[in-house]
């Protein structure tokens, strides 16, 4: 059974974990903090969407623990190569399944309730979930993909606005900031596709990736989320004013309107 305490006690074991890297690596520290706080804002996301689905209370708990721990390999991955590509580096979810495991962090849970944390933070990050028979480790892993996303869109509208006082190449996958956008970039989202990372070429294929990620919410709450916060909009303000962007904004349009009843519920 998952308790408050146990709850209260990985929220310790993580605020003293990330300190060990704020001290170790002073300038390193911003970086490593922003992670910090965006894996705290995605266990309370997670946490909402989680009672917008009527979970029992076992089920709230076990989803704010993926939340927590969804990027935990994030510190060691940035410590070791001074990216948040996983390309460039590790698999940052893989990390963090090994970061749990070697610290015997999940030891007071069920053989059930683990397998289903390190395959939803295994599967928080990938293209598509695998193909899985368990249904429950299915569920969390659209869970945490949406609360994911929500709070990237949060962090990442949040630096766009400040990007020309305080660029952050961390946060652009050290990727190229010109006008140039890719041509399979464009034909995912326009296929209302998930854009795979391995045609990202520019920044502007990373910011129309990230606008794609709508096609890939699992739950009414996110949709509506996403459209109360309005994270897109903000983010077509920082791409070129053109044909390309201006069909990506209707099909975007568009998708929000095929949802209007579920927005308005």
């Amino acid at each position: 059974m998952i308790t408050k305490n146990i709850i209260k006690s990985y929220k310790s074991w993580f605020d003293n974990y990330v300190n060990q890297f704020v001290l170790q690596y002073p300038d390193m520290s911003e970086n490593i903090e922003i992670k910090a706080n965006h894996s705290r804002k995605v266990r309370k996301e997670i946490v909402a969407l989680a009672q917008s689905l009527n979970l029992n209370n076992e089920e709230l708990l076990l989803a704010e623990i993926i939340g927590l721990f969804h990027d935990i390999g994030r510190f060691r991955q940035y410590a070791k190569y001074q990216t948040f590509s996983d390309s460039k580096s590790q698999n940052h979810a893989e990390l963090g399944v090994e970061v749990l495991k070697e610290n015997n962090i999940l030891n007071d849970l069920s053989k059930k309730n683990q397998e289903i944390i390190y395959n939803s933070i295994l599967n928080h990050s990938t293209a598509k979930i695998p193909p899985e028979k368990n249904e429950r480790i299915v569920f969390f892993s659209k869970l945490i993909r949406d609360a994911d996303k929500l709070d990237i869109w949060r962090l990442i509208t949040e630096y766009y606005m400040v990007k020309e006082q305080k660029e952050n190449k961390a946060l652009e996958l050290e990727l190229p900031d010109n006008d140039e956008i890719s041509d399979n970039v464009l034909e995912s989202i326009i296929n209302k596709q998930v854009v795979m990372k391995e045609s990202m070429k520019t920044l502007n294929d990373f910011k129309l990736l990230q606008i794609g990620w709508i096609f890939d919410l699992n739950f009414n709450y996110s949709i509506k989320r996403l459209h109360e916060k309005k994270y897109l909009d903000k983010i077509f303000k920082t791409l070129p004013n053109d044909d390309r962007i201006n069909k990506v904004r209707d099909i975007v349009d568009n998708y929000f309107q095929e949802h209007i009843k579920i927005l308005t519920y």
